[in-house]
């Protein structure tokens, strides 16, 4: 920080000395001081498009939307060219919504500007294409799935313009390809594409699949194409038969997926990242698919199919994707009992701002997960459990700020103090979120979009989930974990139930524990189980031997002849 403060005071005209000493605010948690620097340089400073997009961001980030929103229109005076502007003003949603209306209103204007910018955006020259691929290279619609609405139409809009940015600049990869001759070794070469092979929850999901592959029947091919590596990369490099890191350009990685000449590709994490949705929008492989890292339809032209789980998806569920469903046996992942080291996580209660003799509720998913129509449900179950306290975490102190707002308003309708019993904690390490688990009682799933991760470690952690299935696989993670592990009757069918199921967990002590000695009993059956993998193979031979079908395909059940 000292270093930031000296480079401004050297040079108080330098963007880029803004730019920086608003970075090491924001690594601190100063998400405040940030924006106030960056306004101070756009104030100082020659106009700089970059020092308006860090505005817009931070502003973004702090859920000041409306805000990022008209300094966007203000930046695309200064800027009319840039394409980022453009859909930054368009496409930006809330972090955290203040009411149910407020979505309505977003949504209706995310619809509108999403059908401007397709219809508007010009790919005529190499500098408006050059602007409209660096647009979509620092842009992801991460959000608008938090909405709790069918998006496939809005999705496959959006991937429709990345698919068309992505052809008009690399027209040498767009065409379909032909499928390989079969190898001489029977071997059929397979592709994973992630940028987040780390400890992240795209590998946590997926590593299974690639450790699990019969070495005489695949070739796995592994692509990192994020710039960070872990230990868990490590892990990724030697269970794959080849491993590249490709974070250099683009150019290289499409390359370099062209030249292995994959008769499969599976991007795990779409969505997620700009560069992983880049890519997908070309043709690297004769046969693309899609995980669900982002548990929502990529709306790509060039992804195939959509892998998911058999328990996950509602009915009708094809009708909210744009690729083909295929539908794996359980939760449709090999995932691997997580290893929580107890012995080093020893903050207490006390340590977190929670009563010693709380009935701790931990609702430790994303702020953005939890949509206004659920805080009555906190204090419904907080008005029957006396001695509860329910603990979140907030991305940062704006966003902490909207959502006490919104628990006053829920727990002084039911006569209640919302800062009796909410406990709402900045976000955490990993070792410190599993410290959560050792001192809750309860985890309570967000309902719409459910935990996946989480709800596995809170399983490993023996912590009983209540969780209520929602309209779409996105909210329907927990739903499938539990009923594969067999306990299901902390699975709620409405509302009420969910409290109901909530409030006796925390009262009834001797059932809470039977419902956890028979999580525990059911582990074998729900970590590193191979059947999906099983599946998968049988439906990656069959997409390479026999094409792309039209209709939802189930391998439950399903392994190779």
């Amino acid at each position: 920080m000292a270093k930031c403060r000296e480079a401004l005071a050297e040079n108080n005209r330098d963007s880029e000395a803004y730019i920086g000493a608003a970075y090491a605010h924001k690594k601190l948690g100063e998400h405040e001081a940030a924006i106030t620097i960056i306004k101070q340089g756009i104030n100082r400073c020659a106009p700089s498009v970059g020092l308006y997009q860090w505005n817009i961001k931070l502003l973004a980030e702090c859920n000041r939307t409306e805000e990022a929103i008209a300094d966007a229109r203000e930046a695309m005076l200064a800027f009319p060219s840039d394409v980022l502007l453009k859909l930054k003003e368009a496409l930006l949603l809330p972090i955290l919504y203040d009411t149910t209306d407020e979505i309505g209103y977003y949504r209706r204007r995310f619809t509108a500007c999403l059908q401007r910018i397709t219809t508007t955006i010009s790919l005529d020259t190499p500098e408006a294409r050059r602007s409209a691929l660096s647009a979509i290279g620092n842009h992801t619609n991460v959000f608008l799935g938090y909405q709790g609405q069918n998006d496939r139409n809005l999705q496959m809009q959006y991937g429709q313009l990345v698919h068309r940015v992505m052809e008009a600049n690399y027209p040498q990869w767009a065409k379909r390809l032909h499928m390989p001759a079969a190898p001489t070794n029977g071997l059929l070469r397979v592709g994973y594409v992630s940028s987040r092979f780390r400890n992240l929850s795209a590998t946590k999901y997926f590593l299974g699949w690639l450790r699990q592959h019969a070495p005489e029947r695949f070739v796995v091919y592994a692509y990192h194409v994020g710039r960070k590596q872990d230990a868990v990369t490590e892990e990724v490099r030697r269970v794959s038969r080849f491993f590249r890191q490709l974070s250099s350009s683009l150019e290289e990685t499409c390359q370099a997926i062209r030249n292995d000449e994959l008769h499969l590709l599976v991007f795990l994490d779409v969505g997620m990242d700009p560069v992983t949705t880049q890519l997908a929008a070309l043709r690297l492989a004769p046969v693309q698919c899609a995980a669900w890292d982002h548990p929502i339809t990529s709306g790509l032209p060039t992804i195939d199919y959509f892998i998911s789980s058999v328990l996950a998806e509602p009915e009708e569920a094809q009708d909210q994707y744009s690729e083909t469903l295929i539908l794996l046996p359980g939760v449709g992942v090999c995932y691997q009992k997580p290893i929580i080291p107890t012995v080093l996580l020893n903050k207490t209660r006390r340590d977190f701002g929670i009563r010693e003799n709380a009935i701790v509720y931990l609702c430790c998913q994303y702020a953005f997960k939890y949509l206004p129509d659920q805080d009555s449900i906190f204090a419904e179950i907080a008005k029957q459990v006396r001695n509860s306290q329910f603990v979140f975490l907030t991305e940062n102190a704006a966003v902490a700020s909207s959502l006490s707002r919104r628990l006053d308003r829920a727990f002084s309708a039911m006569g209640l103090s919302a800062g009796e019993h909410c406990v709402l904690l900045p976000a955490v390490d990993r070792f410190t979120y599993w410290n959560l688990y050792l001192i809750g009682d309860v985890f309570l799933d967000t309902i719409g979009w459910s935990g996946g991760v989480s709800t596995f470690e809170a399983i490993a952690s023996r912590v009983p989930v209540v969780t209520l299935p929602g309209r779409f696989m996105r909210g329907r993670q927990s739903y499938a974990i539990l009923t594969q592990l067999g306990v299901t009757d902390t699975i709620s069918h409405n509302k009420q139930e969910y409290v109901e199921i909530a409030v006796r967990l925390g009262l009834d002590r001797a059932w809470r524990d039977d419902v956890i000695r028979r999580m525990t009993r059911g582990f074998a059956s729900l970590y590193s189980d191979k059947t999906c993998v099983r599946a998968l193979e049988y439906f990656f031979e069959r997409a390479v031997h026999e094409g792309v079908p039209g209709a939802t395909i189930s391998c439950a059940g399903r392994s190779p002849s």
